[in-house]
């Protein structure tokens, strides 16, 4: 048998996605191909149109005529779709995703259930008025019979099959079974299709953004060919069946190891991440140099002993510390987990503190103890952690981008990288980045051929060597999940990097396992007590977490953390959502997976200092799900950054206390007086008064009936003064017998 490809090891859940070129072998033409009906009229797809179908008689009559002439009624499966049936008693979880309406996928015996018709069947007629269906056979019965544009038996409407017209809406139940199933598989094998119709054809973009190789078969050019695994162009009858093969014998191998690097190949230079780091300082010194004099007049001054610079990633301000320690003696970086130093340095700075509060409130707590001290926290947000840990002698600065268009400073950083690569500077285009990291970072991708993702893939293939003159043979989507899986949920010792690393398929064995999380320790030497460090730079960390990290991926990682590595994985997936929707996005399907980890999640969102993602998640999972009490009491009274999470928690177990006095009539309602109020203050914290006074009100109400009543009806009566005295005037609704207003 040939050679099994590199993709087709170990897949065990497939999605083949078919178009019209897979049913052209059993006498069916396509649309787009050399014979294809389309083709020969390029007109025809555009006068057909769902429209006009329903305003032109003439034109439905020629419509019934062409269903029946159609080839498709003495149409028999080929061996193409004799092939992918075959693989419904397989160990392959096979779904057909198809844009066929010829139903010769449930014919050559692929389960009617494993397929998904997009664009409709033809066997099957539906009324445009009252949608009763009927099988089409009975209405081409009809036509022979003379009929040219049958009525519905049942209504008299417009009758036609129940296939997708050009001009109407395709199914959003059916789009979003395939959705799914592109989601969660390995691989989506793209069969006899150019892909060109949307939104089908983006479901091949949506399967690699989820983490699945696509793999396209068609003699002709296709929309998605930029971003296959391979591209097959061969006749679709022989090419398919030889790599459904392919697939069974794959399933269980073992994949080969592959060729070492090329002694000449990219370990020449150094890592592209080691440039973009800013203790390398790569380039030399532009952004925040006006920034640099106030800050070491500062250090050599009195007043504030505590001092804010915070900004978006890549404004320069790692940098702008660094240059500062130069200038200051025996000033030093607080590495995370290192101890908060006694006597301590004369200028301390704590980089990315809005995700080390307690870190930060020791150091702060130090400082205020010596006079001279002083400390410098980096941070890319301000609220909501820095108000509660500041005083109110601190101070705080906004590191905004610099000039960043300037060509001066283009043409300075690119013939600073491109030395340390050992290129020619050449003439660097302009750049609209909108900070100095991001302009770094776009002049190193030009100088390394330029493209998405171009910095990233550099690093992998950096890696990969790396790895093999450490003895290991990885492939690269190994080095690349190893990576991500570093970057994302770090550890704190060999014991939790061994088990984050379990989740990868081809680390099974636990001697290799071992040999990739030590090796990993040696390309991202650890800081303070850490066991790795993290792994990349900002932009390039955004970057291998939006083309890796998918829902996928992270349910399986998650599997095999700790509490303090999710908690990691979501404060790094958060920062990285604050720019990247599509981050976003994943977080929210994540939850949704794994409501088990809403507590790190809120601990991540109060603690991390991106909130806003978290909070976006947290309230689509409350919306979804019933969520235990527990969780609302780690959201400390008063928090406004989780938004509606805490008052949909509330609500929700309100609601649950009702139904089970509905159906215990007998208990006592102390759970539902206690909730009530509780709801009464979460919508208080959001400054949503009037909901909150009618919730204290039930909450009064329902305490006075309890027997033993005065802590609950005292918490209530709190809940009720709170909201009462804090709407404003115009907002406050009519007083209720018995209550006062201060």
């Amino acid at each position: 048998m040939t050679d099994i490809p590199d993709w087709a090891f170990g897949v065990g859940d497939l999605v083949v996605f078919s178009g019209a070129g897979v049913s052209t072998d059993s006498g069916i033409p396509d649309f787009r191909g050399p014979k294809g009906a389309w083709t020969k009229d390029p007109g025809s797809q555009h006068r057909h149109t769902y429209q006009a179908f329903m305003a032109d008689p003439d034109l439905r009559v020629s419509y019934w005529r062409s269903r029946y002439e159609h080839e498709v009624w003495a149409a028999e499966p080929n061996a193409s779709h004799r092939a992918v049936a075959g693989l419904a008693g397989s160990d392959i979880d096979t779904t057909v995703v198809t844009q066929n309406t010829d139903g010769l996928h449930q014919r050559a015996g692929t389960p009617d259930e494993r397929v998904v018709e997009l664009h409709g069947t033809m066997h099957v007629t539906v009324c445009t008025r009252c949608e009763d269906r009927t099988p089409t056979a009975d209405v081409l019965a009809r036509i022979g019979a003379g009929e040219t544009d049958p009525p519905c038996a049942r209504c008299g409407g417009i009758l036609k099959t129940a296939s997708t017209m050009f001009g109407q809406t395709m199914s959003p139940r059916v789009f979003s079974r395939a959705e799914r199933a592109v989601l969660s598989c390995d691989l989506v094998l793209a069969v006899g299709t150019t892909l060109a119709v949307e939104p089908a054809g983006s479901l091949c973009a949506t399967a690699v953004r989820a983490g699945a190789a696509l793999v396209i078969v068609n003699l002709g050019s296709t929309a998605y060919d930029g971003i296959a695994t391979e591209i097959v162009r061969e006749p679709i009858g022989e090419a398919l069946p030889r790599i459904v093969e392919q697939l069974r014998a794959g399933r269980h191998a073992v994949r080969p190891a592959p060729a070492a690097p090329e002694e000449d190949g990219p370990e020449e230079v150094p890592r592209p991440s080691a440039l973009l780091r800013p203790e390398a300082r790569t380039a030399r010194f532009h952004a925040g140099a006006g920034d640099l004099e106030p800050l070491v007049a500062w250090c050599a001054g009195g007043g504030a002993r505590a001092r804010l610079l915070w900004g978006p990633p890549g404004a320069g301000k790692s940098r702008l510390a660094l240059e500062l320690t130069d200038r200051v003696p025996d000033a030093a970086f607080l590495v995370p987990g290192d101890p908060v130093p006694e006597g301590g340095p004369p200028l301390l700075v704590v980089d990315d503190a809005e995700t080390r509060r307690e870190e930060v409130a020791q150091v702060l707590a130090a400082a205020r103890e010596r006079p001279r001290a002083r400390v410098l926290l980096l941070a890319r947000t301000r609220v909501p952690w820095w108000d509660d840990l500041r005083s109110p002698s601190d101070s705080e600065q906004e590191l905004t981008a610099s000039d960043n268009g300037a060509s001066g400073a283009v043409r300075e950083e690119a013939s600073d990288y491109a030395a340390a690569l050992g290129l020619p500077a050449g003439d660097p285009a302009g750049t609209t980045a909108r900070t100095p990291g991001e302009r770094q970072a776009t002049v190193l991708a030009a100088l390394l051929g330029g493209g998405d993702g171009v910095i990233v893939r550099n690093e992998l293939a950096h890696l990969r060597g790396d790895a093999f003159r450490h003895g290991l043979a990885l492939p690269g989507d190994v080095v690349r999940d190893a990576a991500a899986t570093a970057l994302v949920a770090g550890a704190a010792d060999e014991a939790a990097a061994l088990g984050v690393l379990d989740h990868i398929g081809a680390l099974g064995d636990p001697a290799l396992r071992l040999g990739v999380a030590r090796w990993l320790r040696t390309a991202y030497p650890p800081a303070g007590t850490s066991y790795w460090a993290e792994a990349l730079p900002d932009r390039p960390a955004e970057d291998l977490i939006a083309a890796v990290v998918t829902p996928k991926f992270l349910v399986g990682m998650l599997m095999e953390t700790t509490g303090a590595q999710d908690a990691r994985a979501l404060t790094v997936l958060a920062r990285a959502a604050a720019t990247r929707p599509d981050v976003r996005a994943r977080l929210t399907e994540l939850l949704s997976v794994l409501p088990g980890i809403s507590p790190a999640a809120v601990e991540a969102a109060l603690n991390g200092g991106y909130p806003g993602p978290l909070a976006d998640a947290l309230t689509s999972l409350a919306r979804a799900v019933a969520l235990p009490a527990e969780l609302l009491r780690t959201v400390p009274a008063g928090t406004a950054v989780l938004g509606e999470f805490p008052v949909l928690l509330a609500q929700s177990l309100v609601e649950a206390y009702e139904r089970r006095l509905t159906t215990h009539p007998g208990s006592a309602p102390q759970g539902l007086a206690t909730m009530l109020a509780e709801l009464a203050e979460r919508l208080a914290d959001l400054g949503r008064f009037a909901e909150a006074l009618t919730a204290a009100r039930r909450a009064v109400a329902t305490a006075e009936r309890l027997p033993e009543r005065h802590d609950h009806l005292e918490r209530a009566a709190r809940s009720l003064r709170r909201a009462s005295e804090s709407a404003p005037t115009h907002d406050r609704p009519p007083l209720q017998e018995g209550e006062q207003r201060s």
